[in-house]
């Protein structure tokens, strides 16, 4: 009896140090992201951003973009939404990049990971990592910030125009294009651009 006993309190202490051990090197994994504070407002222009160019390891300002429109992309490499959406911001980013449209991704999410899943996929818009630091921009979007994907449109003084909570369909892409363009022509102020995608 004492032998079962002590085989008994043997496997309970290895069921815990598994799962600590588990929480201790894989605190990101499938974890879903908190949803903002509540009475946060919604801000109206992006916020200072500097976080940690994956390609080079130097920090990077969203400022750095200034002067075109931007689409900024929080993801991270355990949201199956953030993966399904990256093969279209990719082919955005091949077909509009120095064409009046820059597209910059933000992971929340461990440096390691990131770094191993853009080599695999072949991500080549820049990619900004960072862990509480990204978490605190996307949060800084106030109720637009429930969860990943986010992903914010901004005309090129850093004027929001639109920011959508979910994965990114080809239908929401070319919606952005035609409004940023006619934007670009003259033939949408920020009113009407804003008003064009609220329901992106």
């Amino acid at each position: 009896m004492r032998g079962k006993a002590g085989l008994l309190l043997l496997l309970l202490a290895c069921v815990a140090a598994g799962f600590f051990t588990g929480r201790l090197f894989w605190p990101q994994a499938q974890q879903p992201v908190p949803p903002p504070r509540a009475g946060q407002a919604a801000i109206t222009r992006l916020p200072e951003i500097e976080l940690t160019d994956l390609a080079t390891g130097e920090p990077r300002r969203i400022a750095e973009w200034n002067g075109q429109p931007l689409l900024l992309n929080f993801w991270a490499t355990w949201c199956a939404p953030c993966r399904n959406e990256m093969p279209l911001l990719e082919q955005l980013h091949q077909e509009r990049a120095g064409h009046g449209l820059a597209v910059v991704g933000i992971a929340i999410d461990h440096e390691e990971p990131v770094r191993t899943f853009v080599g695999e996929t072949g991500v080549s818009y820049p990619i900004l990592v960072g862990q509480e630091d990204a978490m605190s921009v996307a949060e800084s979007f106030g109720p637009a910030f429930v969860g990943l994907p986010l992903t914010v449109v901004a005309a090129p003084g850093g004027e929001i125009l639109a920011s959508h909570m979910g994965e990114l369909h080809a239908a929401d892409l070319g919606r952005i294009v035609e409004v940023i363009d006619a934007l670009a022509d003259g033939a949408m102020n920020l009113a009407e651009a804003r008003k064009a995608l609220e329901r992106l």
